[in-house]
């Protein structure tokens, strides 16, 4: 079917092989290496907030335990943990560098390489097509698809990403901490996707 109406109508859903293609028109490696990225720079993050955990209930843990006490006070240096804070957060602002800059390089990748493969479709598509559809109606649903690709999903791909990885850390973390939490998790769950669906119906 020549028409745009077709299409308008498919752009109400969003596919995973839509989704695939674009991750892998920036390329395998940039993938490989964006993937890569953000999970070691969550892990360092996780390890931040652990490492700090285990300074503060240290420095308690002494603190109760030598109230009183002037003259066998065995006080932890700071030392230690301040170092092995500061790499960690040294890691973790690298990571996050690093990060930033292979997702905008892999959006740019994949922007050059849509418009390069829907340039080509345009031009090499049948005569009935251009007959049928408005020019104007071309180069404005043209202008918008990749300025939607440009502008709008390498921000939205790092929020979705960020926000994935930070919330399945934060229930890793809760469910260590306390293990009946994974069954007060499924619930959860399943009410959010509910929710999320709700959403998204409404949002359209």
């Amino acid at each position: 079917d020549d028409n745009m109406s077709t299409v308008l109508r498919l752009r109400t859903k969003m596919p995973w092989k839509t989704c695939w293609r674009y991750l892998t028109s920036g390329g395998f490696f940039l993938l490989f290496l964006m993937i890569f990225s953000k999970l070691l720079k969550h892990s360092v993050i996780v390890a931040i907030d652990y490492w700090l955990a285990t300074w503060t209930s240290k420095d308690n843990a002494n603190e109760g335990r030598n109230v009183g006490d002037d003259k066998n006070t065995n006080k932890v240096s700071p030392t230690y943990h301040v170092a092995v804070f500061s790499i960690l957060s040294g890691a973790g602002i690298v990571l996050c560098l690093i990060t930033s800059l292979t997702v905008e390089w892999m959006g740019l990748t994949a922007a050059k390489n849509l418009h390069h493969n829907l340039l080509n479709k345009i031009i090499l598509g049948p005569i009935r097509f251009f007959d049928m559809t408005p020019l104007g109606l071309i180069l404005n649903r043209f202008s918008a698809d990749t300025n939607i690709i440009d502008q709008h999903i390498p921000p939205t791909l790092e929020s979705l990403t960020r926000s994935t990885l930070l919330c399945l850390s934060a229930i890793g973390m809760i469910s260590y901490a306390t293990p009946w939490f994974l069954v007060a998790l499924v619930p959860l769950g399943i009410a959010f996707y509910f929710i999320q669906k709700y959403f998204r119906v409404a949002s359209k």
